[in-house]
């Protein structure tokens, strides 16, 4: 009898067992399924699916002048970044930095046209038909940049681009390449307009800014590098 009742119990617990087991593997597999299908996404649906969230100007990767706003999102491989300038012209659209961190530097040691603006979703107006071949390359002492100028109603745009490593700067969240692009316009000249992409705005990385404008460096170590990067098409 006390054997009989041994095995029963036995085998209650297997169940038990079993039970658990079974919910333990169907949590983790709704995980797992979740996690497959963001794998499976592209980067255009990522950035689709993924809203940007408001900072404080504090928080921006840049010291670009006239900041009006910072929106951030996070895109798995690394980050985005948009900080929008003012604009006193009568131009319409948004005066704007956007700026792409990636973790992985595999890949991306040069600068490419159409990935660029592919990967902040196009070109803003009215630069929409601008291609590689427009572009004008100057170097500063952070390296290569690139842009092209339109003028409008007495106003100068421009539209400007470069990418940054880690040797040319310290990155935010330790990422190893930064894309950046530029579109503003300016009362003034073609200088003022690319201010924000030059070095004074983005050769440091900033961590505190006072009512004036002012900031502060991250570190002593974050000093410029001399790498250059390259655009096809482009013309010096």
């Amino acid at each position: 009898m006390k054997a009989s009742l041994n095995v029963a119990r036995m085998v209650q617990r297997a169940r038990i067992s079993i039970n658990w087991g079974a919910l333990l593997v169907t949590v983790a597999c709704s995980g797992c399924v979740s996690d497959v299908r963001d794998l499976s996404l592209t980067p255009q649906q990522i950035r689709e699916r993924t809203p940007f969230a408001s900072l404080a100007p504090t928080q921006a990767w840049i010291n670009a002048p006239d900041m009006r706003s910072v929106l951030q999102r996070g895109l798995g491989d690394g980050a985005e970044q948009h900080i929008g300038l003012a604009n006193r012209t009568p131009v319409p659209g948004d005066n704007l930095v956007m700026l792409r961190t990636r973790n992985v530097v595999s890949g991306f040691g040069r600068l490419r046209f159409e990935s660029l603006v592919a990967s902040f979703g196009g070109l803003p107006q009215p630069f929409s038909s601008l291609s590689s071949g427009d572009l004008m390359q100057a170097e500063d002492e952070i390296g290569a940049y690139f842009w092209a100028t339109h003028s409008a109603g007495g106003a100068t745009c421009v539209l400007g681009m470069r990418r940054m490593n880690s040797g040319m700067r310290q990155l935010p969240g330790n990422a190893g390449v930064m894309d950046v692009m530029l579109r503003n316009c300016v009362p003034g000249s073609q200088e003022d307009a690319l201010a924000p992409l030059l070095t004074d705005s983005i050769g440091v990385p900033p961590i505190a800014r006072d009512v004036q404008g002012g900031s502060r460096l991250l570190s002593p170590l974050a000093g410029p590098a001399a790498a250059v990067v390259t655009v096809p098409g482009g013309r010096s």
